[in-house]
């Protein structure tokens, strides 16, 4: 799945009516700019491809929480998919439904299963016998109020997405669901649970995953669920495929909307279910762009070393999952093409953005861009090495805008030292 949304226009780099060159001219870096019409471009390609289907797109607000991004989506009908007290609460001020909200997540605490509970969203993901109970206490707090709460049970089907193993959730080795015989005895007791409705089962394997096999192959094990489940009296609704698809960080060809939708359909099209998807990665990478500035040039041992004024702080992907983004410059020089490897100031030996990258030659004051970073980019951000967090923007048509002001060494001093 192609189509970039940063390209060259006449050697500038821009999106839609804006050149990146110019954003810098008036925004100090490193910042992170995002595409809103590419955004909402992206959900409606992915809504088209379920049109077959009665289906719910629940965007995965731990990806990237920028109301500037998640208002446009809300508007355009997308749930949300939720992992905390404060991921609920803001999906409740931009918007979004109670009735078009999930909440997921290994441990959820009393207090964020009531507040889900008074909500009245749509369906908690429950991931553990444990947490059944729990809901249960609170659900019956709730009962003279008439209210129940909706569940799913997340599976474990030990599926091996072929991605990332930090970021594989679907293998038995992973913290996350429950094993096929607990889901099993939890759902044949369904009945014995007076305030909870058992509606729905749910399975996420992985994310980054780059091939619609394993996501098929989990299609056709919820389905199979589905069957064995109603034999028994449990009224299943919903169908929580996850999330996951991948995106094209090499600038290769991925999965594309159409692709994804029919290798589930044919397992879950004829079972009178609604289908729940968790997008997250694959409408929010694309759209970002983190944008730094190139502070000298060195070498050592013969390897060249741009370093840049940003660090692991503020973009963790590569470090923690050896992840690779794209660089390019600004502006497209004309000039001799060397090996480079752009790095950051953080004093870690894994704060490296990019190795052994071709690149014109770079010098003090080049400004790069790092792309598909609108996804687990700024949302994984930290003030390690006591650094300011960077700014936020969005594109919107031809103007842009500062959506969150960079953070400022001054405040950070002043909540060390516990001043307001």
């Amino acid at each position: 799945m192609r189509g970039d949304v940063f390209h060259y226009e006449g050697g500038h780099l821009a999106t839609e009516g804006v050149r990146l060159s110019d954003v810098t001219d008036t925004v100090p870096t490193p910042f992170y700019l995002y595409a809103v019409g590419p955004l909402v471009e992206r959900y409606r390609a992915l809504d088209r491809a379920f049109a077959n289907s009665r289906h719910l797109h629940c965007v995965a607000m731990k990806a990237n929480s920028q109301p500037a991004l998640l208002r446009p989506l809300a508007m355009e009908g997308a749930g949300a998919e939720v992992v905390s007290g404060a991921e609920l609460a803001l999906a409740l001020e931009l918007g979004f439904s109670p009735s078009r909200i999930v909440f997921s997540g290994v441990g959820k605490t009393e207090r964020e299963l009531v507040a889900g509970i008074r909500a009245g969203i749509r369906l908690f993901l429950v991931e553990s016998e444990a947490e059944l109970h729990v809901l249960d206490r609170l659900n019956a707090r709730a009962a003279a109020e008439g209210r129940r709460a909706p569940v799913a049970l997340r599976l474990n089907p030990d599926i091996d997405p072929k991605t990332h193993r930090h970021i594989a959730t679907g293998v038995s080795a992973a913290k996350f669901g429950v094993d096929p015989d607990t889901a099993r005895n939890l759902y044949r007791r369904h009945r014995e649970f007076s305030h909870l409705e058992f509606v729905g089962v749910h399975s996420h394997i992985g994310s980054q995953i780059t091939s619609v096999g394993p996501l098929s192959e989990n299609a056709r094990v919820l389905a199979s669920w589905v069957r064995e489940l109603r034999s028994v009296g449990v009224p299943i609704r919903y169908v929580d495929i996850g999330g996951g698809l991948g995106i094209p960080y090499y600038g290769d060809d991925t999965p594309g909307f159409t692709a994804y939708a029919e290798a589930m359909l044919p397992h879950l099209g004829d079972l009178d279910v609604e289908i729940l998807t968790e997008p997250g990665r694959v409408l929010l990478g694309p759209i970002g762009a983190f944008v730094v500035t190139v502070l000298y040039m060195k070498t050592v041992h013969g390897r060249n070393f741009a370093v840049v004024d940003a660090g692991l702080n503020d973009l963790i992907r590569p470090a923690l999952y050896d992840a690779f983004h794209r660089v390019v410059p600004l502006i497209d020089k004309d000039t001799p093409i060397s090996n480079v490897d752009v790095v950051g100031a953080v004093c870690e030996s894994s704060d490296v953005f990019a190795r052994d990258r071709e690149l014109p030659g770079l010098e003090r004051g080049d400004c790069l861009a790092i792309l598909d970073t609108g996804a687990y980019g700024f949302a994984m951000s930290s003030n390690y090495n006591l650094r300011p967090r960077p700014a936020e923007l969005v594109v919107d048509g031809a103007a842009y805008r500062i959506v969150r002001e960079a953070e400022t060494e001054a405040q950070l001093v002043a909540r060390e030292l516990g001043h307001r």
